[in-house]
């Protein structure tokens, strides 16, 4: 089978490597479908000793079976998670293995042919589902949907969506959908705004060519916006994003926080730290997508065979002002 290796900075190179074979627990999933992550960074960092397969937007169908592994059956179609807890702590046993105490472990082995899982890091795709769209089904609409549970918004608030990246332009859309008025997106790549206002945002800011602070006071009556979604982490935009938010608003960050801040207790905000999603939101999310008739495929910009997988890299990281959501075929 061909799997790629990261062999160096910014270089991804496609092997041939045996089948792996199941364990009594595990099944072999026939990989069609792994879309790139905007947290696969390690592409443009020099390559480390016992480095996995990345990869951990996977879809694929099952193409064998361990002896104990019953839940699915051969030729049934799977998405893949991408975080394993230890099953025994008391995040894992409340069913949010994203909080494990005790070993949480970061599963990849997407871009490949062939990659082993076990069931707590399966969910069925949906039936008819088109295999690119399906690699979303995970992390990419599972991030942005979780935030909109830990930070609900109401439909007449004034919200900023900070990172118009493949995330970010989700956030708008379910923000969208979720019946929100006042959308407003920023970013500092113009193609990007131009991409979210035909999304669903109202007003779109670029930070690098207008004081974000003054133009978000503006759209939201001088005060700023209620809630504040992040996907943008370095010291000046953090900065940025609670100034840009009132005071008694509210920031969503999916990214963390940089910078050293001295705030008097009069900047009176909440935030909130959101981090991927636990299975048990798996089927709310396709719920969500399907109920408001999500069309995923808006963020979707290329299919890249996985032969060619180092040129979707570069694409996805050095072309942001042409491409989204890069998806990496192996079919």
């Amino acid at each position: 089978m061909k799997a790629a290796f990261h062999t160096g900075i910014k270089e991804i190179t496609v092997r041939d490597v045996p089948k792996p074979v199941p364990g009594d627990d595990q099944y072999l999933v026939r990989i069609t479908h792994c879309a790139i992550c905007g947290s696969d960074t390690w592409f443009a960092d020099a390559p480390t000793e016992g480095e996995p397969i990345h990869g951990h937007e996977a879809v694929g169908i099952i193409e064998q079976c361990g002896k104990n592994a019953v839940k699915y059956k051969v030729g049934d179609r799977v998405v893949c998670y991408a975080i394993k807890g230890c099953g025994k702590c008391a995040y894992c046993k409340a069913g949010n293995p994203t909080n494990c105490q005790s070993g949480r472990q970061y599963i990849e082995g997407g871009f490949q042919e062939y990659s082993l899982y076990d069931d707590s890091i399966l969910f069925p795709c949906p039936e008819g589902a088109d295999p690119v769209i399906a690699s979303l089904y995970s992390d990419a609409i599972g991030v942005p949907l979780r935030g909109l549970r830990r930070v609900k918004p109401e439909a007449d608030d004034n919200v900023c969506v900070w990172g118009l990246g493949p995330l970010g332009l989700l956030q708008v859309m379910f923000l969208k959908a979720a019946g929100v008025k006042n959308i407003i997106g920023l970013d500092t790549v113009d193609w990007r705004l131009q991409k979210a206002r035909e999304l669903g945002a109202a007003h779109t800011v670029n930070p690098a060519k207008e004081d974000p602070v003054a133009a978000v006071r503006k759209i939201c009556g001088g005060i700023g916006a209620d809630k504040s979604y992040t996907y943008v982490r370095n010291d000046k935009a953090t900065a940025t994003v609670v100034e840009c938010t009132r005071e008694c608003g509210t920031i969503c960050t999916f990214v963390g926080l940089n910078g050293q801040y001295s705030m008097p207790e009069y900047v009176e905000r909440s935030m909130i730290w959101s981090f991927y999603f636990t299975p048990n939101e798996f089927e709310e999310n396709m719920k969500f997508i399907r109920d408001h008739h999500i069309d995923l495929g808006k963020v979707v910009t290329d299919v890249v065979p996985l032969d060619r997988i180092n040129e979707g890299f570069l694409k996805r990281f050095e072309k942001q002002s042409e491409s989204l959501k890069v998806v990496i075929s192996m079919e």
